[in-house]
């Protein structure tokens, strides 16, 4: 299944999840849908956070909705998300609509600038109202400010998000079906295919989602989200969150994570790719500091500390137990 089937059959199920609670069958439908593939719980859980921000920005956004749209949807029936969805056409057309933004392309009318990163890139945003985003390797965010509120829709990757002060315009990231709200701090945001990571470095933020009940995150916490689950929040130093967020200066930092922990984040900024396949060799801790995106001195540096062998095959770099 391709990409955009995916994401329609996503938008579908984030529009029908929305509305009354899903019957029996239709839960059962959406699990089969979601073990069909490793690729729809996360394809799931952006549609629903895309979604989310749609209805965040529809008072403000419903003047610039295309007025083939707005002509269709009748007055918002209670306890369900209005606006747009009063048939089915409307709500067709808002299936399509979050499918798009999954694709990132610019949906009904809705002012906003998108930005990313590829591989290996890290980008740091000035915005229109003094805030700052810097965007990891290979990340995208879709930011519009309206008249009541800052809105940022983080659809992959991570963020550092420093926020200038504004009590009357909120400053709201969303991802994942969770949103992070915030009027002056600095806190970065990680997607993840089953989580999402806040780490705060400055302020308070309060985090929320449809499944997440409000909790409040404050200066050097981390909460780790996942749909269905209690938010975990872990207290830290601020030296631990500093490295955490050295990638903003090309460095990676590790100070015990296994090697397999190391890699999946090595791995995010270049092309060419680490593997280990022992499970044992996959468990042994990791420490030292790394530049970002030199898969080599890292693959060799590592082999090196850990007893084990690095064996380059084309544009992936295997590590194995060295030879008894």
């Amino acid at each position: 299944m391709n990409a955009r089937s995916t994401n329609d059959e996503a938008a579908a199920w984030a529009v029908r999840l929305d509305g009354a609670q899903l019957s029996a069958q239709e839960q059962q439908q959406l699990d089969a849908w979601l073990a069909l593939s490793p690729r729809h719980p996360g394809a799931l859980l952006r549609a629903r956070a895309v979604w989310s921000s749609l209805g965040a920005a529809d008072e403000e956004g419903a003047a610039e909705a295309p007025r083939s749209l707005t002509r269709q949807a009748p007055e918002r029936p209670p306890g369900r998300r209005g606006g747009l969805i009063g048939n089915w056409r409307a709500a067709a057309a808002l299936v399509a609509a979050v499918a798009a933004v999954l694709l990132g392309y610019r949906l009904l009318g809705l002012r906003g600038e998108g930005y990313e990163t590829r591989v290996g890139e890290v980008q740091r945003i000035a915005l229109e109202d003094g805030s700052a985003i810097t965007l990891n390797s290979d990340s995208a965010a879709r930011v519009r400010f309206g008249a009541h509120q800052r809105a940022v829709v983080l659809t992959r990757g991570e963020g550092l998000f420093e926020v200038a002060k504004d009590k009357t315009r909120p400053f709201v990231v969303s991802t994942g079906g969770v949103s992070v709200r915030a009027v002056g701090t600095a806190f970065a945001v990680r997607a993840l295919p089953d989580a999402v990571t806040v780490t705060v470095t400055e302020g308070v933020v309060e985090v929320s989602g449809a499944e997440v009940p409000a909790q409040r995150v404050a200066i050097n916490q981390r909460a780790e989200i996942r749909p269905r689950h209690p938010v975990i929040v872990r207290s830290q130093d601020p030296g631990e969150a500093g490295r955490q967020l050295s990638w903003r200066d090309g460095i990676l930092s590790f100070s015990g994570e296994s090697l397999a922990e190391a890699v999946r984040e090595v791995n995010r900024y270049s092309h060419r790719q680490v593997e280990v396949a022992d499970p044992a060799l996959a468990r042994r801790p990791v420490i030292g500091i790394f530049r970002a995106g030199d898969i080599d001195a890292f693959a060799q540096s590592t082999a090196v500390a850990l007893g084990a062998k690095a064996e380059a095959d084309g544009a992936v770099i295997r590590l194995v137990p060295a030879s008894p």
